[in-house]
């Protein structure tokens, strides 16, 4: 049963993240303000038909087609809907993305970004900002990586803005302590949503063993963290349900694997087989502990790993025709020449 009814204004709210947390947050009940650039293109009418599909009859759903560099219509937008919660959930992402055109990276993760935090600030409105599990970089040593551990140099555009609106973020709270904000580094995040990113390793890795019947991996023994995308909404909702937190920055995850057994996990799914190849693609090796989120939250995730590939996987056979008429049109958080270099 809802405890409250709760007004979500997402921003993103077309993204991977952003789609998969409205459509359950409308199930739950709960009102849902989409804000999106639709800077990936996706069709609108499509995804709006999906989120919509379980939601609740009293629960309301709409979409304002924005971007949040455009700090008139973001803050009237704000003001008009009232949210209890902002999830900000509207950069780039991806190293590729932002590695690609890093002005415009600054401008969307940090400039618009620290815009938003502002307006959150002004209007008190409590805030969910994803920053990621990337900032751990490359570990040298095989650890898990906690919240308060020193952090290398970033390497990449993505990372360099997530650091630095920690930072922004830090500085905003220790002026304003009555400004709620909660910052979530999550694991690689896998899994369906209403606007599906392939390119994600345990979706990439799934795509190649349908498409292709081959996993081509580097790095066989790297660290990588992950979740998948139904159990990170469920952890969102144990902090709404909650409705405060003690800390400012949480890790968010499930598994620590090498892609090894990433790739072994799915070929337990799919047949198919797995090549060692030179290094390739992301050459992140991280694990992540997240006991301190996993303990104040009571937060349980408990699906297997192959559970939750059998649903991507089931999905990538019933669309791989789709997905290749269309150039992966919707899903790329990258430009299609590198995604075609990893895939061939």
């Amino acid at each position: 049963m809802m405890k409250n009814k709760e007004k979500f204004f997402i921003i993103g709210g077309m993204g991977y993240i952003g789609s998969a947390f409205a459509q359950e947050a409308l199930k739950r009940g709960h009102d849902v303000c989409l804000y999106d650039s639709l800077v990936y293109e996706q069709n609108r009418f499509r995804m709006l038909q999906e989120i919509a599909s379980h939601k609740k009859e009293a629960s309301e759903l709409e979409l304002i087609i924005g971007d949040t560099r455009n700090k008139d219509l973001l803050k009237s937008s704000l003001e008009r809907f009232r949210p209890t919660y902002v999830m900000h959930w509207g950069e780039l992402s991806s190293v590729y993305a932002c590695n690609h055109h890093p002005a415009y990276t600054e401008d969307i993760n940090y400039n618009a970004s620290r815009q938003v935090i502002d307006i959150c600030e002004e209007l008190g409105l409590k805030v969910f900002y994803n920053s990621s599990s990337s900032v751990y970089g490359v570990q040298k040593e095989i650890k898990l990586m906690k919240e308060n551990d020193p952090l290398p140099l970033p390497t990449d555009y993505y990372c360099r803005f997530k650091l630095m609106m920690e930072e922004y973020i830090r500085g905003k709270v220790g002026k304003n302590p009555e400004f709620k904000i909660i910052v979530f580094r999550p694991a690689t995040v896998f899994g369906l949503s209403p606007r599906f990113r392939i390119e994600v390793l345990p979706n990439h890795f799934t795509y190649m063993a349908a498409a292709k019947k081959i996993i081509r991996v580097s790095i066989l023994n790297a660290y990588r963290a992950a979740i998948d995308i139904a159990e990170l909404i469920e952890g969102y909702f144990k902090v709404i349900d909650r409705g405060s937190w003690n800390q400012l920055i949480y890790n968010i995850g499930h598994y620590n694997m090498s892609k090894e057994d990433f790739a072994l996990g799915i070929q337990k799914v799919i047949e198919c087989e797995i090549e060692s190849v030179p290094d390739i693609g992301d050459l992140r090796n991280l694990q992540i502990d997240c006991s301190l989120f996993d303990t104040e939250f009571n937060f349980q995730p408990t699906v297997p790993y192959e559970e939750g590939i059998k649903k991507v996987g089931g999905w990538m056979r019933n669309n791989l025709e789709f997905l290749h008429k269309n150039n992966f049109a919707e899903m790329l958080n990258m430009p299609l020449s590198e995604w075609n270099k990893l895939c061939n």
